[in-house]
């Protein structure tokens, strides 16, 4: 994905961070899925995937990793807007099976601090809430310039 394209779902208050935001984006792991960006500002992002056959698992709901990794890298697309965080842990709770065709990922800050970053993200079917988990992350001193 383009800059120019990435733009369009970037918040005025994060357009200064495109650059590392447009890498974001263009992640193998987040490319290779089919995630798409819904909406990202610098206190929340949103993303979405389509559920493919091989993101279901033997009983034909979504696949727990699926979940998972949509989830995880809305988490890290707002843990490394403005500098660089890797995640230290993640813990997360699964409330019903997802059974529609897209997965929706919210994350937004609970806290930050100089070194650690801590974030709630949730996953939806529709308007029902599927997953929710709590993740951290430590923020490495080099930033985006």
């Amino acid at each position: 994905m383009d800059k120019e394209t990435a733009s369009r779902y970037v918040s005025e208050d994060a357009m200064a961070f495109i650059d590392s935001i447009t890498d974001m984006l263009n992640a193998p792991y987040f490319a290779m899925n089919g995630m798409e960006p819904v909406s990202i500002s610098m206190e929340k992002v949103s993303v979405k995937m389509k559920v493919r056959p091989q993101d279901r698992n033997s009983n034909g709901f979504w696949h727990g990793g699926a979940i998972f990794g949509v989830m995880d890298h809305c988490f890290a697309i707002l843990t490394n807007i403005d500098g660089h965080a890797v995640a230290q842990n993640n813990y997360i709770n699964y409330y019903r099976p997802g059974r529609g065709d897209e997965i929706v990922a919210e994350a937004v800050f609970i806290n930050k601090s100089k070194s650690l970053y801590s974030v709630e993200v949730r996953a939806y079917d529709g308007d029902k809430m599927v997953a929710a988990e709590v993740c951290n992350a430590f923020r490495l001193k080099e930033v985006h310039g």
